[in-house]
C-alpha cells in the first residue's frame, strides 16, 4: 500500500511540475505580444491588419493540429454556436482595445491593466451576481484602483506619438472586456464546450470580425511579403497567442485556475522587461508602484477566492 501511495504522490507531484512549466510558458509567451504587434505598427500594418493576422495564423495551425489529432470541429448545436459567437466578440473586443493601448501608453502598462480582470470578475461577482462580499477582496479592489492611479499619474506611461487618454481607456475597455468573456463562460457554462473547437472557432471568428473590420475602416488587408514581417506575425500567431492558448489549458487541467491565474502575472512582468529592452520604455518609480501593487491585489484576490 505504501509502495503504491508514494508512486501515486510521485505522478501527482510530476503532474504539478509539469502544470507549473506549462502555467509559466502561458503566461510569458503572452507577454510578447505588444514587442511582436508593435512591430508590425511599425512596419506599416494597422491594427486590423495585426489582428487579423494574429488570429488567422493561430486558427490555421489549431486546425492543423485538430486535423492531425482527428477532433471534430463541427458544432452540435444552435446553443453551442450562439455562446461562441458572444464569447469571440467579447475577446475581439479585447484584443483590439488592448493593441490600442499598446499603441498608444507603455505596453507594460497597458498589459497590467488589462492583468486587474480577476479584480473586475470578483467585484462584478460580488455586486451583480450576489456572492458573499468579502472584506479582503474588497480591500484589494480598491489597493487595485490606486495602482491603476499610480500608473496612470508616473511618468513613464507616455510613449512618443502616443495618447494617453485613450491608452488608459482602451487598457481598462479591454480588462473589463475581458472579465466579461470570462463571467459569461462561467455562467453559461460555455467551457463544458470541447477545448480545441471552443478554441479553433473563437479564433476563426476573431479572424472574420477583423478582416471585416479592415475593409470597412481601412479599405483593404494589407498583403504582406516581407521576411521580417512574417517572422514578427508567426511570433504573434503561434507564439504568443496559439502556444499561450494551449499551454494554458494544459496548465489549468494540472494545476488548476487559481494557480494559473497567480502565475500569469508573469505577463505583464514580461511585457514590461521586454518593453524596456526592446520599445524604449522608461517606467518611473510611481510606474513600477502602481505595477507592484495591482500584481500584488490581484495575486491576494485570487488566492482568498481559492481559500474561501
Amino acid at each position: 500500500m505504501s509502495l503504491a501511495h508514494a508512486k501515486y504522490e510521485k505522478k501527482q507531484k510530476r503532474i504539478r511540475i509539469n502544470g507549473i512549466f506549462y502555467a509559466i510558458i502561458s503566461s510569458a509567451s503572452f507577454g510578447f505580444s505588444p514587442l511582436f504587434s508593435l512591430s508590425l505598427i511599425a512596419a506599416g500594418l494597422s491594427n486590423f491588419d495585426v489582428l487579423s493576422y494574429r488570429w488567422g495564423v493561430a486558427a490555421a495551425a489549431l486546425m492543423i493540429y485538430a486535423a492531425c489529432k482527428k477532433k471534430s470541429l463541427r458544432l452540435s448545436s444552435f446553443d453551442e454556436a450562439w455562446k461562441i459567437i458572444l464569447l469571440s466578440a467579447l475577446r475581439a473586443i479585447t484584443s483590439v482595445t488592448l493593441l490600442i493601448g499598446y499603441a498608444n501608453i507603455a505596453s507594460g502598462v497597458a498589459s497590467t491593466i488589462n492583468f486587474m480582470y480577476p479584480a473586475i470578475v470578483a467585484f462584478c461577482m460580488m455586486f451583480f451576481f450576489g456572492e458573499h462580499k468579502s472584506p479582503v477582496t474588497i480591500g484589494c479592489i480598491a489597493l487595485s484602483i490606486l495602482g491603476v492611479y499610480l500608473l496612470a499619474s508616473g511618468d513613464g506611461l507616455a510613449i512618443e506619438g502616443g495618447d494617453t487618454t485613450i491608452g488608459l481607456t482602451c487598457s481598462i475597455i479591454s480588462a473589463f472586456a475581458f472579465a466579461a468573456y470570462y463571467i459569461f463562460m462561467k455562467r453559461l457554462k460555455a467551457d463544458k464546450i470541447e477545448a480545441v473547437k471552443f478554441t479553433t472557432w473563437l479564433m476563426l471568428l476573431s479572424t472574420v470580425y477583423f478582416l471585416a473590420c479592415g475593409f470597412i475602416f481601412d479599405g483593404k488587408i494589407t498583403l504582406v511579403t516581407g521576411t521580417k514581417e512574417w517572422m514578427n506575425i508567426a511570433g504573434l500567431g503561434l507564439w504568443a497567442t496559439m502556444v499561450s492558448n494551449f499551454t494554458g489549458v494544459k496548465a489549468v487541467r494540472r494545476i488548476g485556475p487559481t494557480f494559473t491565474s497567480i502565475l500569469g502575472a508573469l505577463q505583464p512582468l514580461t511585457a514590461v522587461i521586454l518593453g524596456i529592452l526592446f520599445l524604449n520604455e522608461h517606467p518611473s518609480l510611481k510606474t513600477f508602484a502602481g505595477i507592484s501593487i495591482i500584481l500584488i491585489t490581484v495575486t491576494m484576490i485570487v488566492a482568498h477566492k481559492r481559500k474561501k
